[in-house]
């Protein structure tokens, strides 16, 4: 997806910073207003390096009456902008702010109406935005302008109830009212990570009246079996989220955070997922939040440790995190801001998802991104290149459908076609009847099902052993699929003999099929480093004719090579706790680097770009720079 450039923005640009309320006045503080305090946090986070700060017009202090602006708090708004561009620093003002860690910030006058359907709501939306946008036309630092901040929370049941076309119907509407209020304006929609995990239409496919994908990023709230912040899955949590949202369009984290824990631990939380997600095709990442809160009224009342997330202390001293973003801000800015990522040889293939409709016996409750989770994770351990893809899958050499457990005909039909002119394709199917992938393309039939896991509690391929732990729907018992092969190759067996995975020729391809969900059953504490599942996705990959330029020798430690227009680049992060030695293979440049990584360290290594006069073929030199 196309995006407009930001406006008034140097290119190239990374945005780094925070999200903002003054410490003393919390939430309120366009009606405690100390413009001398904002004065002065703004110029201490542009002395430490920062370029971006995300905040809050909370409606209700703009809007008290129905149609009846405050003048003097619009002036605030603009006066604040006004100290943000003295210090050169970018804004993204959340507009329709009502929902704040965890409370209402409620309109007086808004009795209950829904943000979606109500039109005399949707009505005052579109008359405040377009206030708004238009106190702030002249500005020349507002990077974007937020709908409204996890706005989905204001009322999560009548959220959950609306159609895909409503969703975006809504954001079109206010996302052009801002903007013939201020034609150049950027419009993002900031949500929690249910925007790609949860239940409703508010989710990156369906955003194209939006310029950016924003993502908030907490490992704390994750559905996942994430064991703690310092584990490998925290720090990979949310760069997966930025991977499986870029293929809609860019992705900004625009929270950024670890709660619950001491100094050392958010150090390195931080280190390791803002270097991964910038890696992984970040345009940005803002921290939540800038400094501890010394104000005891809503929602710190009722949410006390809210208080306690900030980089600075109440007192303005720095914690152990701040030193660690800054280094990376420097960086972000100075030495990475223009990296490209290579099209990738891999497809981890996004099911399609209609139009959301009620939870049935033949529709139960799809699992299909908790299966890209861990894809994207042993894809990440075999360092194997990859990307989330909807389609269209010609470019790729391997199309990965993770523990599949509902495909339309139409994508069985693009898979086939796919296969057909010479792709590869690996099929793990998570659900008996429609999870499965037919006979056509990968020649086997379903015989039966069983009740019998211990039947199909393991199988053997290329003297590795894969154990299956079939996950349970609720309360009732799990069907597992019994396959019989017609035309396929038998690759392994259960040890009751029925096929577990099987390799199909269809016209010039290969179809790979798995009657296990791999991928789905890894969501259980500690099993993902249980075993080298890992090593079934490196063989697929490499029989589907995948090379690799750069290797390395560890699992926990994530490679993400990317380039811009003199150098390429080895970004290395360990997400294991503990430090690790690696050796680093090029294999075009026929070298071997040993290298130490600490637990949750990093290590970027360059390779300028140069040109072989005497062949004129371009090649990477042997001086490679550790920065």
């Amino acid at each position: 997806m196309q995006r407009k450039p930001f406006r008034h923005v140097p290119h190239p640009f990374f945005a780094v910073g925070f999200n903002y309320h003054p410490s003393a006045t919390g939430c309120h503080y366009w009606q405690k207003w100390d413009p001398l305090r904002i004065d002065q946090d703004f110029q201490e986070m542009k002395r430490r390096g920062f370029n971006t700060v995300r905040f809050f017009t909370f409606w209700a202090d703009f809007e008290p009456v129905a149609g009846h602006y405050d003048t003097v708090v619009t002036a605030r708004l603009q006066e604040l902008v006004q100290i943000a561009r003295n210090h050169d620093l970018w804004c993204i003002p959340a507009l329709l702010t009502i929902w704040m860690n965890g409370q209402l910030f409620d309109l007086p006058w808004r009795r209950g109406r829904d943000l979606w359907t109500d039109a005399d709501m949707v009505t005052h939306e579109i008359k405040y935005v377009q206030h708004i946008a238009s106190a702030l036309r002249d500005a020349k630092n507002i990077l974007s302008y937020d709908l409204g901040d996890e706005v989905i929370h204001v009322d999560l049941a009548c959220a959950r109830k609306l159609s895909r076309s409503a969703v975006k119907s809504w954001q079109k509407t206010l996302s052009d009212a801002i903007r013939q209020a201020d034609p150049d304006a950027h419009v993002l929609q900031g949500n929690e990570a249910s925007t790609i995990l949860g239940n409703h239409e508010f989710r990156p496919e369906n955003s194209q009246a939006l310029d950016l994908i924003a993502l908030h990023g907490f490992p704390l709230w994750a559905p996942f079996a994430i064991e703690s912040v310092m584990s490998y899955k925290s720090t990979s949590f949310v760069p997966f989220l930025v991977q499986y949202a870029r293929t809609d369009g860019p992705v900004l984290i625009d929270e950024l955070g670890s709660y619950g824990t001491d100094e050392a631990v958010a150090s390195a939380f931080l280190r390791a997922t803002t270097h991964s997600a910038l890696a992984n095709g970040a345009v940005g990442t803002l921290v939540w939040c800038w400094q501890d809160f010394t104000s005891r009224e809503k929602p710190f009342d009722t949410h006390p440790n809210e208080r306690f997330v900030g980089l600075l202390k109440a007192d303005g001293t720095a914690k152990q995190p701040m030193p660690v973003f800054q280094e990376f801000a420097r960086r972000a800015q100075q030495e990475w801001s223009q990296l490209a990522i290579p099209a990738a040889p891999v497809g981890v293939y996004i099911p399609e998802r209609g139009e959301r409709s009620a939870e049935n016996y033949l529709q139960p409750q799809s699992s299909s991104t908790t299966a890209a989770f861990y894809a994207y994770l042993l894809l990440k351990r075999a360092h194997v290149p990859f990307e989330f893809t909807h389609g269209p899958l010609d470019n790729y050499n391997l199309i990965i459908c993770p523990s599949v457990e509902h495909l339309t005909l139409h994508e069985l039909e693009l898979l086939a076609r796919y296969v057909a002119q010479g792709g590869t394709v690996y099929y793990s199917s998570a659900e008996y009847l429609h999870g499965f992938g037919g006979e056509e393309l990968f020649g086997i039939q379903l015989q039966d099902f069983t009740l019998n896991a211990q039947d199909m509690a393991y199988f053997t391929w290329q003297g590795q052993d894969y154990p299956v732990h079939w996950p349970q729907r609720g309360t009732a018992y799990t069907q597992i699929a019994v396959v019989k092969a017609t035309s396929a190759e038998v690759l392994a067996r259960f040890p009751d003999g029925s096929p577990a995975l099987t390799c199909h020729t269809y016209g010039d391809g290969r179809a790979y099929y798995l009657n296990a969900p791999l991928e789905l059953q890894m969501d259980e504490p500690f099993r993902l480093q249980q075993y080298p599942w890992h090593a079934l996705y490196a063989t697929l990959a490499a029989q589907a004719g995948v090379q690799k330029v750069i290797d390395v020798d560890h699992p926990d430690v994530e490679l993400n090579t990317v380039h811009d227009t003199g150098k390429e680049y080895a970004f290395l992060t360990n997400h294991a706790r503990e430090q690790v030695q690696i050796k680093l293979t090029h294999y075009r440049e026929q070298r071997t680097y040993h290298l130490t990584l600490e637990g949750k360290g990093i290590q970027v290594l360059s390779w300028e770009r140069a040109m072989k006069k005497s062949d004129n073929e371009k090649y990477l030199s042997d001086y490679p720079v550790v920065l």
